[in-house]
């Protein structure tokens, strides 16, 4: 295969489409299936994966490779990788340990210089992670969520879909959809304005947001009793989604900052 550098070491079980491009000193293992006009860089080392086409992986990347959990005992896990991803210096992304749902990395996302996605996550599509961010096991990161810079996420976390995560958040519960989180202890500092906007959201919905953000998160209500409030004004889409990412919460939603002025009633 002549877009495959002579100095790459291929398993020959490997499934790698003629069009992908395999740069020198790359490794390939074993149960690997690689799609269409993916650039793999070199020095990365991918195993027990399937991923999609026009994905790029700058250098130094780390997928597929055993779980950093004491419990797993080389089950045949895996990573599924989608399509149009960039995946850039010293990224690791590791697989499952439950041999019936792998870890997932979905279509078009960025993960930066050091990001780390650790065993059984699952991301969504359009997902930005900043450099040297880590992201623990049993992690969901929903659809076009912005990960920023030296985060640190505790494992079995959920991240909603257009939330942003400030630098150097240190994420311990779950971030709802569509809003900001920040601090050593993270909390709520508003909806994500500019990223709502950016993702097309019509000024109506947006209104609705941010009345239902008032409502959960700074009427001092209980959260169920707000959450039952706001489900019986019949919300837009994106609200009841809202609701639905609350209710079902297992380590719970973390807490709003009320001591300064927040950005959603600017």
């Amino acid at each position: 295969m002549n877009n495959i550098h002579p100095t790459a070491v291929v398993d020959p079980s490997a499934q790698i489409d003629p069009s992908t491009v395999v740069g020198p000193y790359t490794v390939i293992g074993k149960d690997v299936v690689i799609g269409k006009n993916n650039n793999i860089g070199p020095f990365c080392v991918i195993e027990n994966t399937t991923m999609g086409d026009n994905n790029e992986l700058i250098a130094s990347s780390f997928i597929g490779v055993k779980p950093q959990d004491l419990s797993y005992k080389d089950e045949p896990t895996r990573v599924v990788i989608g399509s149009g991803n960039k995946i850039r210096e010293c990224v690791t992304i590791h697989r499952s340990t439950d041999v019936n749902v792998p870890t997932s990395v979905g279509d078009n996302c960025l993960l930066m210089a050091n990001s780390h996605v650790a065993h059984d996550c699952h991301l969504g599509n359009n997902i930005i992670i900043a450099n040297s961010t880590a992201v623990a096991g049993h992690i969901t990161i929903e659809d076009r969520a912005v990960i920023s810079g030296l985060i640190g996420i505790h494992q079995f976390s959920r991240i909603g879909t257009m939330a942003m995560l400030s630098g150097g958040t240190m994420v311990h519960q779950d971030v709802p959809p569509y809003c900001i989180a920040q601090g050593a202890r993270s909390r709520l500092v508003g909806i994500n304005l500019v990223g709502l906007r950016r993702n097309g959201l019509s000024r109506e919905a947006i209104l609705e947001i941010r009345r239902a953000y008032k409502t959960l998160f700074r009427s001092g209500k209980m959260l169920s009793e707000a959450l039952a409030e706001l489900e019986a004004t019949h919300p837009c889409a994106e609200v009841q989604h809202l609701i639905d990412f609350c209710k079902n919460s297992k380590r719970g939603i973390i807490a709003a900052k009320r001591s300064m002025r927040e950005n959603d009633d600017e």
